[in-house]
């Protein structure tokens, strides 16, 4: 759980402050900070719509003092929230590059139950961005998803809790 992480790299990992800083969305007003269901993790999750035509949102956050000699460790809990949808996919990938950054990636059939997605990275900067794309498929492709994550973790691989 990203609360009781104490080497997670990752700021307002289950959006507790209630707001969404320091995330940002790649479009406006598709991205807001919610507590209408219940989160995985504390009071509050991320709500965030995906875009129409079956493509992906991404919110992204930079994280610094990474160390490129170590491995970390990648883990959210994310729910589809589109009963509609055929599907919703997640990717996440640091960097620019989504393929050579690639960390994580799962795809969900069914919506309403929280799921875990986890990944591995070697970082090649001290800075990089971290960002988790998500998408939902509908028949049509005049439709807008939705999709809920929480409690999003990045550390190195050999911090356990409570060290």
């Amino acid at each position: 759980m990203a609360l009781s992480t104490p080497c997670n790299l990752v700021v307002n990992p289950s959006f507790e402050s209630g707001n969404l800083f320091p995330w940002f969305p790649s479009a406006l007003n598709v991205a807001k900070i919610s507590n209408a269901t219940e989160a995985y993790d504390g009071d509050y999750y991320l709500d965030l719509q995906t875009a129409i035509g079956n493509r992906g949102n991404t919110i992204s956050q930079p994280l610094r003092n990474l160390d490129p000699s170590i491995d970390y460790t990648f883990s959210m809990q994310v729910q589809a929230a589109s009963p509609g949808a055929n599907y919703c996919s997640f990717y996440v990938y640091m960097g620019k590059n989504s393929t050579t950054g690639f960390v994580a990636t799962d795809t969900l059939y069914d919506s309403g139950e929280w799921t875990s997605v986890t990944g591995h990275y070697r970082p090649r900067l001290a800075q990089e961005y971290l960002n988790i794309v998500a998408s939902c498929t509908f028949e049509g492709s005049s439709y807008t998803g939705r999709v809920f994550i929480d409690d999003v973790v990045f550390a190195p691989s050999s911090c356990e809790d409570g060290v």
